[in-house]
């Protein structure tokens, strides 16, 4: 199967500053999702208590603060993980690929109330 990027369609998200598109879906197979990812600004802090999450950066950089890490900036080239259930927030002006194993679906996110 190919994915082009460009078939996925484009998803704008004001809460979390972002523009995204799910490239691999859970209906493509159980074990893992593939999302695009463009951040200006600040994601909100979540945790999934399911899967465990890889950011690869693309492009740009972000600050992230992972579990009681300090915190730490990733850019082009680097990955983040961050395992199930931990709390985790960024920011910054970036393109990133989110890996979800097992696949992400909604409802998984889980976001610390403000």
């Amino acid at each position: 199967m190919l994915v082009r990027r460009d078939d996925a369609p484009e998803i704008v998200d004001e809460l979390d500053a972002l523009v995204m598109r799910k490239l691999v879906r859970a209906e493509h197979g159980p074990d893992i999702s593939v999302t695009w990812v463009r951040l200006s600004g600040r994601h909100r802090r979540l945790l999934t208590r399911r899967s465990t999450r890889l950011y690869y950066v693309l492009d740009g950089s972000a600050t992230f603060v992972v579990g009681d890490e300090p915190q730490f900036e990733a850019r082009r080239g680097d990955v983040v993980v961050v395992a199930r259930g931990t709390p985790y927030e960024f920011w910054g002006e970036v393109t990133y690929l989110v890996v979800n194993g097992p696949a992400f679906v909604e409802g998984d996110d889980v976001y610390e109330q403000a």
